[in-house]
């Protein structure tokens, strides 16, 4: 039905899900994701990790275009440097700034830096 407007669907990756299912999704013609680093790990003072990047970059190699979220700071966005992020969400990182339009400048000018 997406198609049908000249719309996608999104799949928000959270909690439990395998490679053979984001390959069914793929397959299916699903072309985005959405990969959600969870609050209690960002809780636990979590941070993104190798295994975060490598299921990223495989998600992109798959052939989806891959959104990130979940705790985004500026200091994070070198780590996805190489891979074709479709979106970047720093909600929390902008709004809790002590000035949000500075703080999305500087994600603005981090992103084109890093991906031109």
């Amino acid at each position: 039905m997406a198609k049908e407007f000249n719309g996608d669907v999104q799949i928000e990756l959270t909690g439990y899900w395998t490679w053979e299912q984001a390959q069914e999704w793929r397959d299916a013609g699903i072309g985005q994701v959405v990969y959600h680093r969870s609050r209690d790990a960002q809780a636990a003072g979590v941070a993104w990790g190798e295994a975060d990047i490598s299921a990223i970059k495989r998600l992109s190699d798959m052939g989806f275009k891959v959104t990130i979220t979940g705790g985004l700071a500026l200091e994070d966005l070198p780590l996805f440097q190489g891979i074709p992020i479709h979106v970047f969400i720093a909600g929390r990182s902008i709004r809790d700034a002590a000035s949000p339009v500075d703080a999305a400048r500087q994600f603005k000018r981090s992103i084109a830096q890093l991906w031109g």
